[in-house]
């Protein structure tokens, strides 16, 4: 067969061209190169994680952004923000005083607003931007959308995806009458009914429920 590429060189090529077209239109390629992993870590679509990877020879070190496969089975554009996501992160580590113990701070929002993502901790516009999980939405006809659909018109492709199995501890504890609520700053979690709007008494945050 010829022209044959294997899955694994059709996964990083995809992301590692993605990640060259972003640094261009969206950071002036000012983002230096980094190691891009399929990490499966649970409740995060992606992480970013500084200077993790060491070259054996020169002793230099790089940093990683890892991407979780399970999460990669939603469109394109939706996998390719998360990659953005933590693009940003890395923006912001090598120009910016990143959030102590992966804090997403008020720096951090405003560089992912400039390149049109909201951040969110519920993933719903208008919630709370800051905090040590947050998530973000697309902003429509803003510059993430505008470029990924120019990468999307130059046959850019990410084929191969893979699905998070329910277990089936997880479908009896969706029946549940009560799902866990966690402050998106602090950690701090309480039980209440699904739908409940609960607030954290130390941080006057809204707390964020299980799905």
């Amino acid at each position: 067969m010829t022209n044959y590429r294997t899955p694994t060189a059709e996964t990083y090529d995809a992301l590692d061209r993605a990640f060259n077209h972003f640094n261009g239109e969206l950071f002036q390629h000012r983002l230096p190169a980094c190691l891009i992993t399929l990490q499966r870590k649970r409740g995060a679509r992606g992480y970013f994680w500084a200077e993790q990877f060491q070259h054996r020879e020169d002793g230099d070190r790089t940093h990683e952004i890892a991407m979780n496969p399970e999460s990669m089975g939603r469109t394109v554009p939706e996998v390719l923000s998360t990659l953005v996501h933590e693009m940003t992160h890395l923006e912001q580590q090598e120009f910016g005083q990143p959030g102590k113990g992966g804090f997403h701070n008020r720096e951090w929002v405003g560089l992912m607003e400039r390149i049109g993502l909201i951040p969110t901790a519920t993933g719903e516009l208008g919630g709370p931007q800051t905090g040590r999980k947050v998530t973000h939405v697309i902003e429509e006809g803003g510059l993430f959308e505008q470029s990924c659909r120019r990468l999307l018109d130059s046959s850019y492709a990410l084929p191969w995806f893979t699905e998070k199995a329910e277990s089936a501890a997880s479908a009896k504890k969706k029946d549940l009458s009560k799902v866990k609520f966690q402050c998106p700053c602090c950690d701090a979690k309480a039980w209440a009914k699904l739908g409940s709007n609960l607030m954290c008494g130390e941080c006057s945050e809204h707390m964020v429920g299980e799905e």
